[in-house]
């Protein structure tokens, strides 16, 4: 055994080296969030710019009364008849607007989501069937070009002029008032960007929950403070419109490809290059009286009557190879991709937060090294005073006083960081879930470096071989289904229909409660919570 000391002692140096550079780029990376959170309070405290017309976004009545423009839904759906009918028809049973049209993209090799989509058809006249001219899988960007330009067609052939052109995915739950606040803010803006949160989660649920905190924290802090230092708002693909002009101009100086089918992240893309033109783009996170949510037993629809933002929900995977293959999609599409395609151009604000979006690339493995070299200074530690005799081996690099001061600065931007995060999970999710944040983030560490270690070996592979990148599609699911007779069931995937318990769920009101309403009253007896 004392023959290993020296090695392990030569060893124990290599992983102190190893420390030092984690805990600099970690703590360089917190100063940074920290900056964020910053900026986030200082605009809460004192304004965030915005006239008091534009917080009448918030009043329900206000924006109920505006008159209708019409608005179109772009659904793009490649395998997804699991979701796409029970999608189609919550939304159809929920929204509280009548001027819209969906338009929902589907493949000839892919059946039984066409079968799905002809199935809402036969029962909603605004539900529209656009038959991609390739066989699938293409890319995302590529079936939202479709859509586009099946929108065109229809908007001449019947005489209507769309206003607004909104993104969404076949597994959303549309906030009821969202069309009703994009059309109060679309003739305002080119791009207006809506909050997205999961839906509640189970306790148990480690990997789905990430997704809870991850986008409570993101589009109630972040995404204020990037448009509040006028920097890029990027599009989330979902909860997303885009105007008419925004539209026709990106088709015009592409060749008639609105969105890039070369970038994983189209959405993000076309954000970029929005902002690019000097067009008027816009995040918004006002809270109302309510949101829908699901039971976390049940799955049922209940009422959440907190102040909440309008916001859509969706079920994020919650296994652990879904979970890193998307965000490993994410990455290449905004890391590798973005570097190479949109580069780092852009005012001092953007090149700031495109810095941000990309770090992940570097702060995603360094955080695995950390909990790497921890482990192993304390093994070692635990060896050689078990195995060094009366021998004393002093740490070399670690023990200096710089390093101390450096692991006390990380230990407080670690505690920082936790508050926040368990501040705006709590924020959406409530006290419990905003404990719970805290573990979390241990597991969300792991799913990025797992996701990160894909992206870049994928990325890398199709340089080497120039072997094209493929849409690697997120399996979805859906919670619940509301038709139009009122009838429900618990997933999409249950067929056999129970009456719509008055008491549990249904169509909501199709006017808005008086301030001070309950939720349930709102809601036409979908459970308060």
């Amino acid at each position: 055994m004392s023959n290993l000391i020296p090695l392990i002692v030569e060893y124990r140096y290599y992983i102190e080296v190893t420390t030092v550079i984690a805990a600099v780029i970690i703590a360089v990376s917190s100063f940074d969030d920290m900056f964020v959170d910053v900026l986030y309070w200082l605009t809460k405290f004192f304004g965030d710019g915005h006239t008091s017309e534009r917080r009448r976004a918030a009043d329900l009545t206000f924006i109920d009364s505006i008159p209708e423009v019409p608005i179109a839904i772009m659904v793009p759906a490649w395998r997804e008849h699991e979701v796409i009918f029970a999608m189609l028809s919550s939304n159809v049973n929920l929204l509280r607007y009548n001027n819209y049209d969906f338009f929902v993209g589907v493949y000839r090799n892919d059946p039984r989501t066409v079968a799905e989509v002809e199935r809402a058809q036969q029962l909603f006249p605004n539900v529209h069937m656009v038959m991609v001219e390739r066989e699938g899988p293409t890319s995302k960007a590529n079936c939202l070009n479709e859509i586009v330009r099946e929108i065109f067609r229809f908007e001449a052939k019947y005489d209507v002029s769309f206003v607004g052109l909104a993104m969404h995915d076949a597994e959303d739950l549309i906030h009821p008032h969202e069309l009703k606040l994009l059309n109060f803010l679309i003739n305002k803006y080119e791009f207006v960007q809506l909050p997205v949160f999961s839906f509640s989660r189970s306790l148990r649920d480690f990997i789905g929950g990430i997704y809870m905190d991850e986008f409570a924290e993101s589009h109630t802090k972040d995404l204020v403070v990037r448009e509040r230092m006028g920097a890029v708002i990027p599009c989330a693909g979902v909860s997303a419109c885009f105007s008419r002009n925004a539209i026709a101009l990106l088709a015009n100086l592409n060749l008639g490809e609105v969105f890039r089918t070369r970038t994983f992240t189209e959405d993000y893309d076309i954000a970029v290059r929005v902002h690019e033109l000097g067009m008027r783009t816009t995040f918004v996170s006002y809270p109302v009286g309510y949101s829908i949510d699901i039971a976390d037993q049940s799955k049922m629809p209940i009422v959440d009557s907190r102040a909440l933002p309008i916001a859509t929900r969706e079920f994020f995977p919650s296994r652990l190879q879904t979970a890193y293959r998307q965000r490993a999609r994410w990455l290449i599409g905004i890391v590798f991709q973005g570097i190479a395609q949109i580069g780092w151009r852009g005012g001092l604000a953007t090149k700031y937060f495109l810095v941000r979006d990309r770090k992940s690339l570097i702060t995603n493995p360094t955080v695995i090294v950390g909990y790497f070299v921890l482990v192993n200074l304390v093994l070692i530690q635990w060896y050689l005073q078990h195995y060094g005799g009366d021998n004393e081996f002093p740490l070399v690099l670690l023990n200096s006083d710089y390093m101390v001061r450096l692991f006390i600065v990380n230990l407080f931007f670690l505690v920082w960081r936790v508050i926040h995060r368990m501040t705006f999970t709590t924020k959406i999710y409530g006290v419990t879930h905003g404990l719970m944040s805290a573990p979390r983030l241990i597991v969300a560490s792991f799913v990025n470096f797992f996701a990160t270690i894909r992206a870049t070996r994928i990325y890398f592979s199709h340089l080497v071989t120039g072997k094209a990148l493929v849409w690697d599609k997120t399996p979805h699911s859906y919670p619940f289904e509301i038709r139009d007779d009122g009838a429900v069931a618990p997933s999409s995937e249950e067929r056999d229909r129970q009456p719509f318990d008055r008491q549990r769920g249904g169509r909501p009101a199709r006017r808005p409660a008086k301030p001070g309403q309950k939720g349930k009253e709102r809601e036409s007896g979908i459970r308060a919570r």
